[in-house]
């Protein structure tokens, strides 16, 4: 039997100057606007449980409204588009991939779209293959709705990006078919196999780049420390996995690995981290927070090796934090950023090309230019792995 699930859309509508051309009545725009309000409409007949959230692309991308299941809000900030110059779509596309990639982060189990409703007066951009491939490799379906007939081309076109993401493409000839072609587009992706984020099961079903998404666990700063050392009984931060103070398999205490939880903050040692992802995800190093379900790394550099020279007491040490006191950050060569499918550290961006990439000798983990200056500024240290920086 075919599945379905909760669905997060996001409408990238186009608002570019060739939308108000008027061999749509009255205009391309006010077409689209009929067409995007069918949507709504049906999407939420579907089902209420969905959410939507408004793109505009003209010049610059724009978010015209959060995602929402509030239908008239959503109907409402479609009066917040701004006409001008010619469509940017690769910066549309960006935007809702980075709006997507944030929902991902916090919850799993749901499919994303991105749903494109423009007549292909778009500047070109070979930028845009990068972003099918960050798609595909993300499992997010992008929906096309084109506005006039075929022989309007851009590279790649729009049926390219829609068919290559196994999303749904249709041409819209009249205007008189906006509220038809807005239902048909309303309806649910099915499945033959559900994939739950929350099982225990693992499977190599997942979309290859979730795992590039994942954020790092959180070190202890010092602030946090000299903060756990002023308490009244001067005690340490216990794991809320084990509810220790000291890690059941390695006897480590909390200063020595203890980490947080980048979005609940909650404290776990990294060898309950580990244990926890082994027992209920798909990879060993990726895993959802026991408590927000937020989508978790564990660090390259502290990976977890069982000595099992005895069955009954496993040894379990974390390898990778004795030989990590200093890192090279090594500059990422143009030709090769496009290869990269991880997100920045530091502001947990996509690659785009846009600055300077440079990568951490130790961990491995990359940084734009910009993002790796001011985590110099602020800790004079790499993110992910601790160790101190030295520039190529």
């Amino acid at each position: 039997m075919p599945d379905t699930k909760t669905e997060d859309t996001v409408i990238l509508i186009d608002s570019s100057r060739s939308m108000l051309r008027k061999d749509f009545k009255p205009n391309r725009l006010y077409t689209a606007l009929q067409l995007i309000k069918s949507f709504i409409h049906e999407k939420f007949i579907i089902d209420p449980t969905d959410r939507i959230s408004l793109v505009s692309f003209g010049d610059n991308a724009n978010k015209l409204m959060n995602f929402s299941y509030e239908i008239e809000k959503l109907i409402n900030s479609l009066e917040k588009i701004q006409i001008s110059g010619r469509g940017n779509i690769h910066d549309g596309i960006a935007f809702s991939l980075q709006i997507l990639v944030e929902e991902m982060r916090k919850l799993g189990g749901k499919v994303h779209r991105i749903f494109i409703i423009s007549d292909n007066k778009i500047l070109k951009d070979p930028k845009i293959e990068k972003l099918i491939n960050i798609s595909k490799g993300l499992g997010i379906y992008v929906d096309v709705c084109q506005l006039g007939i075929e022989g309007n081309y851009s590279t790649p076109s729009l049926k390219l990006i829609a068919t290559s993401t196994k999303g749904q493409f249709e041409y819209l000839n009249n205007s008189k078919d906006s509220s038809n072609i807005g239902k048909w587009f309303a309806s649910k992706k099915e499945f033959k196999d559900s994939i739950d984020y929350f099982s225990s099961k693992k499977t190599n079903d997942i979309a290859p780049l979730i795992s590039e998404i994942a954020l790092p666990l959180r070190r202890p700063s010092v602030l946090d420390i000299r903060l756990m050392m002023s308490r009244q009984e001067k005690g340490q931060d216990k794991c809320q996995i084990c509810h220790s103070i000291k890690a059941p398999l390695t006897q480590n205490d909390f200063y020595s690995e203890g980490r947080y939880c980048p979005s609940c903050d909650r404290p776990m040692h990294l060898s309950c981290a580990s244990m926890w992802a082994k027992k209920s995800e798909y990879k060993e190093n990726i895993f959802r927070c026991p408590f927000c379900y937020f989508l978790l790394e564990l660090p390259q550099s502290t990976g977890m090796l069982l000595d099992e020279k005895t069955e009954s007491e496993p040894k379990v040490r974390i390898i990778g934090e004795e030989n990590n006191n200093i890192t090279r950050m090594l500059l990422v060569k143009n030709e090769k950023v496009k290869e990269i499918d991880a997100s920045c550290t530091y502001c947990h961006g996509i690659f785009l090309g846009d600055y300077k990439v440079y990568q951490c000798e130790n961990c491995k983990v990359f940084y734009h230019e910009p993002c790796l200056n001011k985590m110099n500024d602020e800790i004079r240290a790499c993110r992910n792995c601790g160790a101190k920086l030295v520039f190529e």
